[in-house]
């Protein structure tokens, strides 16, 4: 069975073995690489230089104050949070360090908010973090990532 496999998959491997070899294939510009210029071609115009990049949302969307509340196994955050974008934003990911009693960090958890953010603040009761860590102390949170809604506000 497998002398048979190997004879039916040689003429397959010689092909291959046959283009890698080629010089055409070998030819090939890269990529980056532009083509020399025909005589009497013109040349295509330049690229247009890439937009400067604006600050991404998140950079204008921020945590502004926290309380907290402790169930067995869970810290329930309310954050008032402050989206000084010119556009509404959605999906908030946050991340929130917890610390020991000695302020040793023992957990960083992350929650994302399933909710659309106007400009100017607003508060989110009930963000809910998985904490085994019964004597953690929640810490400081911050905002890793929003996405952005398309539409008029």
């Amino acid at each position: 069975m497998r002398t048979s496999a190997i004879l039916l998959a040689a003429p397959y491997l010689v092909a291959l073995l046959g283009l890698a070899g080629s010089p055409s294939a070998l030819a090939q510009p890269k990529p980056t690489e532009q083509p020399a210029a025909q005589p009497g071609a013109k040349s295509p115009p330049p690229a247009p230089a890439p937009a400067p990049a604006g600050r991404a949302p998140v950079d204008k969307f921020s945590v502004v104050t926290q309380s907290w509340h402790r169930y067995p196994g869970l810290a329930v955050a309310d954050i008032t949070f402050q989206n000084a974008n010119d556009f509404r934003v959605r999906d908030a990911v946050v991340s929130c360090e917890f610390f020991d009693a000695k302020g040793k960090l023992v957990a960083t958890r992350g929650s994302t908010v399933f909710q659309s953010f106007p400009p100017g603040k607003k508060k989110i009761d009930g963000i809910e973090f998985s904490l085994r860590e019964k004597n953690a102390v929640p810490g400081s949170c911050r905002v890793l990532s929003v996405s952005t809604v398309s539409g008029p506000n």
